[in-house]
């Protein structure tokens, strides 16, 4: 079984991350990028779709961005279009979208993103654009995510799935390809498909320190610090702006990937920063659950049955009880983050320091407790009134100074 193939088994807790993004935030996009369109035009892409359902049932990336579509319908005109490569998993995902997808505007394209994009472009004239990239290795060209990002016209937004673990494994076999060691065909192919990516092979350089395949934390320290350079990069050349989320199986184990938001305007930055927060109670979720599946199945193969329940077994995942005990330490991390933005720029607004606001808390807090930390500054006299609609990231946080 392939890689690709045992994706499609069940979806793990770093998919789970990924969807409740696709649950929430198209939604949110539609509702604001599509308020900007004269006809209420927008257009899903799914760059990379699959199957469109997993072996378990729950639905993957396709059903998702329809169930957003299906969400705004009375509001919006939402097209997807979903594009797979592997003929057989676009059978399965033709037959269902004609299922699942009855009344909606939809189309399916088989091929390669890059080659079918000018025709993916072509049919998204006119309308906001949201994007959603996620294929197994790396994605686009670097020219061709360059050509989204710079079409004209109504907003455009891309959500990246920046793959950590492989990057880190080709910058493991890097310093072989320096040091004049022969590498299998198929890493000098990815080697070359990461350049493309990444525009360039500028990134072999920060795996200089990488002691092999077996120097795991290094690798992915430096894949991490590749995904900061890239964002960086595409800003330069498209000025569009990003929120990154690293995105982990366990709380113990190194980040898989990164989701990166490209985006044009602070409003897609304050409202991903929402829906990487209310995701994070998904993950919790997930990965306690991953846990119990995975010692069921070891004691299973064991022979064990139910007198042999591990002790250590976590409990039920309560999500009242853990915002209970985790939304007090939010709200106090965040107000030491606005302390500091105060200190460092006086006046300022939430929406052009998100990261800033959010800090640690990112992937884990939401707007609801960004309020509530400004609340409390304005309540201990360090800030003025913050009001109570939903400009809160868009008017400035003024200091009060002492008379």
């Amino acid at each position: 079984m392939t890689a690709n193939e045992d994706f499609f088994r069940e979806k793990r807790a770093a998919a789970v991350f990924k969807h409740g993004i696709l649950r929430r935030y198209p939604v949110i996009f539609a509702s604001k990028a599509g308020s900007r369109v004269e006809d209420r035009r927008v257009v899903f892409v799914d760059g990379y779709a699959g199957r469109g359902r997993y072996e378990d049932g729950s639905p993957g990336s396709p059903l998702l961005l329809v169930q957003a579509a299906e969400f705004v319908t009375k509001f919006r005109n939402v097209t997807g279009i979903f594009v797979e490569k592997n003929p057989q998993h676009y059978a399965r995902l033709e037959r269902l979208l004609a299922e699942e997808a009855r009344g909606l505007n939809f189309e399916t394209l088989q091929g390669d993103l890059g080659e079918r994009l000018p025709e993916v472009l072509s049919k998204a004239r006119d309308a906001a654009l949201f994007v959603f990239l996620d294929p197994f290795g790396t994605a686009l060209a670097h020219e061709e995510l360059i050509r989204i990002l710079h079409r004209k016209g109504p907003p455009t937004e891309v959500l990246l799935h920046f793959s950590v673990s492989a990057v880190a494994r080709l910058g493991s076999a890097v310093k072989q390809m320096h040091a004049h060691v022969s590498l299998p065909p198929e890493d000098e192919k990815k080697i070359d498909r990461l350049n493309r990516f990444l525009g360039g092979d500028w990134w072999q350089t920060y795996f200089a320190q990488v002691d092999g395949a077996e120097d795991l934390g290094t690798a992915t320290s430096a894949a991490l610090a590749v995904c900061d350079q890239y964002r960086k990069i595409i800003k330069d050349e498209t000025a569009y702006d990003s929120v990154s989320m690293p995105v982990r199986p366990h709380p113990d184990n190194q980040p898989r990937y990164v989701l990166v938001l490209f985006t044009g305007h602070v409003e897609g930055k304050w409202y991903f920063a929402d829906a990487l927060g209310k995701a994070g109670m998904d993950w919790h979720e997930a990965w306690r659950n991953d846990v119990v599946t995975r010692r069921r199945r070891k004691q299973e193969a064991l022979g064990q049955g139910a007198l042999f329940e591990m002790e250590t077994e976590p409990p039920v995942f309560d999500r009242d009880r853990y915002r209970k005990t985790e939304e007090p330490k939010w709200i106090a991390a965040i107000e030491e983050n606005l302390r500091e933005l105060l200190a460092a720029y006086g006046t300022f607004r939430m929406a052009d320091h998100v990261a800033e606001v959010y800090g640690t808390t990112l992937g884990s807090a939401w707007i609801p407790h960004v309020r509530k930390a400004a609340q409390n500054l304005h309540e201990t006299g360090l800030i003025g009134d913050i009001g109570k609609d939903k400009r809160l990231h868009l008017d400035a946080i003024v200091p009060i100074t002492p008379s």
